[in-house]
Protein backbone atom coordinates (compact mmCIF):
# COMPACT_ATOMS: atom_id res chain seq x y z
CA UNK A 1 0.00 0.00 0.00
CA UNK A 2 1.48 3.30 -1.09
CA UNK A 3 1.71 6.00 1.56
CA UNK A 4 -0.11 9.20 0.67
CA UNK A 5 2.29 12.04 -0.12
CA UNK A 6 2.36 14.68 2.62
CA UNK A 7 1.34 18.10 1.37
CA UNK A 8 4.01 20.71 2.14
CA UNK A 9 4.05 24.48 2.21
CA UNK A 10 5.93 24.37 -1.10
CA UNK A 11 3.02 22.52 -2.68
CA UNK A 12 0.64 25.22 -1.47
CA UNK A 13 2.88 27.99 -2.80
CA UNK A 14 3.12 26.35 -6.21
CA UNK A 15 -0.65 25.72 -6.35
CA UNK A 16 -1.44 29.33 -5.39
CA UNK A 17 1.22 30.80 -7.66
CA UNK A 18 3.02 32.64 -4.84
CA UNK A 19 6.23 32.28 -2.90
CA UNK A 20 6.69 30.09 0.17
CA UNK A 21 7.22 33.20 2.32
CA UNK A 22 3.89 34.61 1.20
CA UNK A 23 2.12 31.40 2.25
CA UNK A 24 3.84 31.53 5.64
CA UNK A 25 2.86 35.18 6.19
CA UNK A 26 -0.74 34.43 5.22
CA UNK A 27 -0.95 31.51 7.66
CA UNK A 28 0.55 33.58 10.48
CA UNK A 29 -1.68 36.60 9.75
CA UNK A 30 1.31 38.85 9.05
CA UNK A 31 0.68 42.32 7.57
CA UNK A 32 1.47 43.35 4.02
CA UNK A 33 -0.54 40.74 2.11
CA UNK A 34 -3.51 41.67 -0.06
CA UNK A 35 -6.91 40.14 0.57
CA UNK A 36 -6.87 38.58 -2.90
CA UNK A 37 -3.53 36.87 -2.21
CA UNK A 38 -4.80 35.60 1.13
CA UNK A 39 -7.88 34.24 -0.59
CA UNK A 40 -5.78 32.35 -3.14
CA UNK A 41 -3.48 30.92 -0.46
CA UNK A 42 -6.30 29.65 1.77
CA UNK A 43 -8.19 28.27 -1.21
CA UNK A 44 -5.10 26.24 -2.11
CA UNK A 45 -4.75 25.09 1.50
CA UNK A 46 -8.33 23.82 1.47
CA UNK A 47 -8.09 22.16 -1.93
CA UNK A 48 -4.80 20.40 -1.15
CA UNK A 49 -5.70 19.53 2.43
CA UNK A 50 -2.56 21.16 3.85
CA UNK A 51 -2.12 21.16 7.64
CA UNK A 52 0.52 23.58 9.02
CA UNK A 53 3.17 22.00 11.25
CA UNK A 54 2.68 24.13 14.35
CA UNK A 55 5.60 22.55 16.23
CA UNK A 56 8.04 23.31 13.42
CA UNK A 57 6.64 26.82 13.12
CA UNK A 58 7.14 27.40 16.84
CA UNK A 59 10.74 26.17 16.77
CA UNK A 60 11.57 28.49 13.88
CA UNK A 61 9.74 31.57 15.13
CA UNK A 62 9.91 31.04 18.91
CA UNK A 63 6.15 31.63 18.86
CA UNK A 64 3.94 28.87 20.23
CA UNK A 65 0.53 30.33 19.39
CA UNK A 66 -0.59 29.40 22.90
CA UNK A 67 -2.08 31.70 25.56
CA UNK A 68 -2.63 30.77 29.22
CA UNK A 69 -5.66 32.09 31.12
CA UNK A 70 -5.45 31.82 34.92
CA UNK A 71 -8.81 32.29 36.63
CA UNK A 72 -11.08 31.09 39.44
CA UNK A 73 -13.68 29.10 37.51
CA UNK A 74 -16.06 28.81 40.46
CA UNK A 75 -17.36 32.17 39.22
CA UNK A 76 -19.65 31.07 36.40
CA UNK A 77 -19.35 34.43 34.65
CA UNK A 78 -15.77 33.51 33.75
CA UNK A 79 -17.07 30.70 31.55
CA UNK A 80 -18.54 33.30 29.19
CA UNK A 81 -15.43 35.46 29.43
CA UNK A 82 -13.30 32.40 28.59
CA UNK A 83 -15.50 31.76 25.55
CA UNK A 84 -14.89 35.31 24.35
CA UNK A 85 -11.14 34.80 24.84
CA UNK A 86 -11.24 31.47 23.00
CA UNK A 87 -13.17 32.91 20.06
CA UNK A 88 -10.95 35.97 19.67
CA UNK A 89 -7.72 33.99 19.99
CA UNK A 90 -8.99 31.54 17.40
CA UNK A 91 -9.64 34.41 15.00
CA UNK A 92 -6.10 35.68 15.62
CA UNK A 93 -4.46 32.28 15.11
CA UNK A 94 -3.84 31.38 18.77
CA UNK A 95 -5.17 28.68 21.07
CA UNK A 96 -6.28 29.01 24.69
CA UNK A 97 -4.99 26.97 27.64
CA UNK A 98 -7.27 27.38 30.66
CA UNK A 99 -6.15 26.87 34.27
CA UNK A 100 -8.54 26.99 37.23
CA UNK A 101 -6.54 28.54 40.11
CA UNK A 102 -9.36 28.73 42.69
CA UNK A 103 -8.81 31.18 45.53
CA UNK A 104 -5.96 29.61 47.55
CA UNK A 105 -2.45 28.46 46.66
CA UNK A 106 -2.71 30.42 43.42
CA UNK A 107 1.03 30.98 42.79
CA UNK A 108 1.76 27.26 43.26
CA UNK A 109 -0.98 26.32 40.78
CA UNK A 110 0.25 28.86 38.23
CA UNK A 111 3.84 27.71 38.59
CA UNK A 112 2.89 24.06 38.25
CA UNK A 113 0.80 24.73 35.15
CA UNK A 114 3.59 26.71 33.47
CA UNK A 115 6.27 24.11 34.18
CA UNK A 116 7.28 22.31 31.00
CA UNK A 117 4.86 24.28 28.83
CA UNK A 118 5.53 27.09 26.39
CA UNK A 119 3.26 30.12 26.07
CA UNK A 120 3.39 33.39 24.17
CA UNK A 121 1.42 35.30 26.80
CA UNK A 122 -0.77 35.14 29.88
CA UNK A 123 -4.17 36.56 30.86
CA UNK A 124 -4.51 36.80 34.62
CA UNK A 125 -7.66 37.25 36.72
CA UNK A 126 -6.06 36.94 40.15
CA UNK A 127 -8.45 36.44 43.09
CA UNK A 128 -6.18 38.65 45.26
CA UNK A 129 -4.22 41.59 43.88
CA UNK A 130 -1.93 41.58 46.96
CA UNK A 131 -0.58 38.06 46.33
CA UNK A 132 3.16 38.92 46.36
CA UNK A 133 4.30 35.42 45.37
CA UNK A 134 2.07 35.48 42.33
CA UNK A 135 3.27 38.98 41.37
CA UNK A 136 6.90 37.88 41.58
CA UNK A 137 6.21 34.79 39.50
CA UNK A 138 4.34 36.38 36.62
CA UNK A 139 6.59 39.45 36.34
CA UNK A 140 9.63 37.21 35.73
CA UNK A 141 8.12 35.01 33.01
CA UNK A 142 9.69 36.94 30.16
CA UNK A 143 6.44 36.97 28.15
CA UNK A 144 3.61 39.51 28.01
CA UNK A 145 1.09 39.26 30.87
CA UNK A 146 -2.12 41.29 31.10
CA UNK A 147 -4.72 41.37 33.82
CA UNK A 148 -8.47 41.19 33.53
CA UNK A 149 -10.01 43.89 35.76
CA UNK A 150 -7.12 43.89 38.20
CA UNK A 151 -4.62 46.47 39.49
CA UNK A 152 -1.31 44.61 39.94
CA UNK A 153 2.00 46.53 40.05
CA UNK A 154 4.21 45.85 37.06
CA UNK A 155 1.49 44.15 35.00
CA UNK A 156 -0.61 46.16 32.52
CA UNK A 157 -4.36 45.80 32.60
CA UNK A 158 -5.91 44.52 29.38
CA UNK A 159 -9.39 45.75 30.28
CA UNK A 160 -11.06 47.79 33.00
CA UNK A 161 -14.81 47.34 33.46
CA UNK A 162 -16.85 50.40 34.42
CA UNK A 163 -18.60 49.09 37.53
CA UNK A 164 -18.66 52.56 39.05
CA UNK A 165 -21.31 54.05 36.76
CA UNK A 166 -23.82 51.21 37.06
CA UNK A 167 -23.43 50.77 40.81
CA UNK A 168 -24.09 54.51 41.20
CA UNK A 169 -27.18 54.22 38.99
CA UNK A 170 -28.45 51.23 40.98
CA UNK A 171 -27.91 53.01 44.30
CA UNK A 172 -29.58 56.22 43.08
CA UNK A 173 -32.47 54.13 41.76
CA UNK A 174 -33.10 52.47 45.13
CA UNK A 175 -32.78 55.72 47.07
CA UNK A 176 -35.20 57.42 44.66
CA UNK A 177 -37.73 54.70 45.48
CA UNK A 178 -37.54 55.59 49.17
CA UNK A 179 -35.03 52.92 50.24
CA UNK A 180 -32.62 54.25 52.79
CA UNK A 181 -31.33 51.03 54.33
CA UNK A 182 -29.67 49.37 51.33
CA UNK A 183 -27.46 46.38 52.09
CA UNK A 184 -24.41 46.06 49.83
CA UNK A 185 -23.16 42.47 49.53
CA UNK A 186 -19.89 42.12 47.67
CA UNK A 187 -17.30 39.40 47.20
CA UNK A 188 -13.56 39.87 46.97
CA UNK A 189 -11.61 42.22 49.20
CA UNK A 190 -8.42 42.96 47.32
CA UNK A 191 -9.64 43.32 43.74
CA UNK A 192 -10.54 46.37 41.71
CA UNK A 193 -14.24 45.56 41.03
CA UNK A 194 -14.99 45.32 44.76
CA UNK A 195 -13.16 48.57 45.54
CA UNK A 196 -14.72 50.65 42.79
CA UNK A 197 -18.21 49.29 43.51
CA UNK A 198 -17.93 50.22 47.19
CA UNK A 199 -16.64 53.68 46.25
CA UNK A 200 -19.62 54.21 43.95
CA UNK A 201 -22.11 53.03 46.56
CA UNK A 202 -20.70 55.25 49.31
CA UNK A 203 -20.40 58.27 46.99
CA UNK A 204 -24.16 58.28 46.35
CA UNK A 205 -24.95 58.28 50.07
CA UNK A 206 -22.43 61.06 50.58
CA UNK A 207 -23.93 63.13 47.74
CA UNK A 208 -27.35 62.84 49.35
CA UNK A 209 -26.12 63.42 52.90
CA UNK A 210 -27.44 60.07 54.15
CA UNK A 211 -25.37 58.11 56.71
CA UNK A 212 -24.40 54.49 56.00
CA UNK A 213 -24.24 51.83 58.68
CA UNK A 214 -21.29 49.40 58.44
CA UNK A 215 -23.73 46.66 59.44
CA UNK A 216 -25.32 46.73 55.99
CA UNK A 217 -22.05 46.29 54.05
CA UNK A 218 -21.15 42.62 53.78
CA UNK A 219 -17.85 41.46 52.30
CA UNK A 220 -16.68 37.90 51.80
CA UNK A 221 -15.84 35.10 49.39
CA UNK A 222 -17.14 34.32 45.90
CA UNK A 223 -19.38 31.56 47.22
CA UNK A 224 -22.96 30.52 47.74
CA UNK A 225 -22.06 29.94 51.41
CA UNK A 226 -21.01 33.57 51.90
CA UNK A 227 -24.32 34.68 50.39
CA UNK A 228 -26.16 32.51 52.89
CA UNK A 229 -24.18 33.89 55.84
CA UNK A 230 -24.64 37.49 54.76
CA UNK A 231 -28.39 37.03 54.26
CA UNK A 232 -28.83 35.31 57.63
CA UNK A 233 -27.11 38.27 59.29
CA UNK A 234 -29.44 40.67 57.47
CA UNK A 235 -32.66 38.81 58.28
CA UNK A 236 -33.33 40.60 61.61
CA UNK A 237 -32.70 43.98 59.95
CA UNK A 238 -35.08 43.14 57.10
CA UNK A 239 -37.80 42.01 59.48
CA UNK A 240 -37.55 45.16 61.59
CA UNK A 241 -37.59 47.32 58.45
CA UNK A 242 -34.15 48.91 58.74
CA UNK A 243 -32.98 47.10 55.58
CA UNK A 244 -35.45 47.28 52.71
CA UNK A 245 -33.22 46.61 49.68
CA UNK A 246 -30.21 44.50 48.74
CA UNK A 247 -27.58 45.25 46.11
CA UNK A 248 -25.60 42.05 45.46
CA UNK A 249 -22.46 42.26 43.33
CA UNK A 250 -21.81 38.59 42.55
CA UNK A 251 -23.99 35.91 40.99
CA UNK A 252 -22.70 33.04 43.16
CA UNK A 253 -23.41 35.04 46.30
CA UNK A 254 -26.85 35.86 44.89
CA UNK A 255 -27.75 32.16 44.82
CA UNK A 256 -27.09 31.91 48.55
CA UNK A 257 -29.25 34.96 49.19
CA UNK A 258 -32.15 33.43 47.26
CA UNK A 259 -31.84 30.16 49.17
CA UNK A 260 -32.09 31.87 52.58
CA UNK A 261 -35.04 33.95 51.41
CA UNK A 262 -36.91 30.84 50.29
CA UNK A 263 -36.12 28.97 53.51
CA UNK A 264 -37.41 31.87 55.60
CA UNK A 265 -40.53 32.71 53.60
CA UNK A 266 -39.25 36.02 52.26
CA UNK A 267 -40.27 37.25 48.82
CA UNK A 268 -38.95 40.03 46.65
CA UNK A 269 -40.01 42.75 46.12
CA UNK A 270 -42.71 42.31 48.80
CA UNK A 271 -40.28 41.95 51.72
CA UNK A 272 -37.08 43.32 50.24
CA UNK A 273 -36.11 44.87 46.92
CA UNK A 274 -33.33 43.08 45.07
CA UNK A 275 -30.63 43.94 42.50
CA UNK A 276 -27.78 41.67 41.45
CA UNK A 277 -24.82 41.43 39.08
CA UNK A 278 -24.87 39.59 35.71
CA UNK A 279 -27.75 38.93 33.36
CA UNK A 280 -28.35 35.25 32.64
CA UNK A 281 -31.12 32.67 32.50
CA UNK A 282 -31.88 32.73 36.23
CA UNK A 283 -32.28 36.51 36.54
CA UNK A 284 -34.47 36.60 33.45
CA UNK A 285 -36.68 33.60 34.25
CA UNK A 286 -37.27 34.22 37.96
CA UNK A 287 -40.72 35.62 38.67
CA UNK A 288 -40.53 38.58 38.99
CA UNK A 289 -37.50 39.01 36.72
CA UNK A 290 -34.54 40.53 38.56
CA UNK A 291 -33.06 44.00 38.03
CA UNK A 292 -29.37 43.59 37.17
CA UNK A 293 -26.06 45.23 36.42
CA UNK A 294 -25.10 43.64 33.12
CA UNK A 295 -21.53 43.09 31.95
CA UNK A 296 -20.78 42.21 28.29
CA UNK A 297 -18.87 39.04 29.19
CA UNK A 298 -18.01 37.90 25.67
CA UNK A 299 -16.79 41.39 24.79
CA UNK A 300 -14.60 41.40 27.90
CA UNK A 301 -12.92 38.19 26.77
CA UNK A 302 -12.46 39.36 23.21
CA UNK A 303 -11.03 42.73 24.25
CA UNK A 304 -8.46 41.41 26.72
CA UNK A 305 -7.30 38.87 24.12
CA UNK A 306 -6.89 41.54 21.48
CA UNK A 307 -4.71 43.66 23.79
CA UNK A 308 -2.50 40.70 24.75
CA UNK A 309 -1.94 39.60 21.15
CA UNK A 310 -0.99 43.16 20.22
CA UNK A 311 1.66 43.08 22.96
CA UNK A 312 2.91 39.69 21.73
CA UNK A 313 3.20 40.78 18.12
CA UNK A 314 4.48 44.30 18.92
CA UNK A 315 6.61 43.82 22.07
CA UNK A 316 7.84 47.42 21.96
CA UNK A 317 4.30 48.47 22.98
CA UNK A 318 4.19 46.35 26.13
CA UNK A 319 2.70 48.29 29.03
CA UNK A 320 2.21 51.45 26.95
CA UNK A 321 -1.38 50.93 25.82
CA UNK A 322 -4.30 52.09 27.98
CA UNK A 323 -6.67 49.31 29.04
CA UNK A 324 -9.88 48.91 27.09
CA UNK A 325 -12.74 50.36 29.14
CA UNK A 326 -15.71 47.99 29.14
CA UNK A 327 -19.12 49.61 29.78
CA UNK A 328 -21.80 48.11 32.02
CA UNK A 329 -25.56 48.52 31.82
CA UNK A 330 -28.17 48.94 34.55
CA UNK A 331 -31.22 46.91 33.48
CA UNK A 332 -34.42 47.66 35.40
CA UNK A 333 -36.96 44.85 35.78
CA UNK A 334 -39.52 44.02 38.47
CA UNK A 335 -37.55 43.02 41.57
CA UNK A 336 -37.73 46.39 43.34
CA UNK A 337 -40.66 48.38 44.69
CA UNK A 338 -41.12 51.72 46.39
CA UNK A 339 -40.54 51.90 50.12
CA UNK A 340 -43.52 54.06 51.00
CA UNK A 341 -42.44 54.45 54.64
CA UNK A 342 -39.34 56.34 53.50
CA UNK A 343 -40.58 57.90 50.23
CA UNK A 344 -39.16 61.35 49.57
CA UNK A 345 -35.60 60.83 50.79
Amino acid sequence: MMRKKKITIKDVAKHAGVGVGTVSRAINKAPGISQETKRKVFQSIRELGYTPDRIAQSMRSQKYKNIAFFVDLSNIAFAQIAKGIHDELGDLGYILSLCDVGTTGVSEKVGSFLEGRKFDGVILAAPDEDDKELQELVTTLGIPVVTLDRDIPGIPAGIMTDYYSSVKKATHYLLSMGHRGIALIKAGRNIRPARTSLEAFLSVYEERGIPVSEAVIKEGEFTNEFGRRAMLELLPLIREGSVTAILCLNNQVFHGILAVMRENGLEYPRDVSLITMEDYELTQLLNPAVTVIRRPLLEMGRSVSHVLVKYIEQPELYGKLPPVVIPTEFVIRDSCRENTARRGY
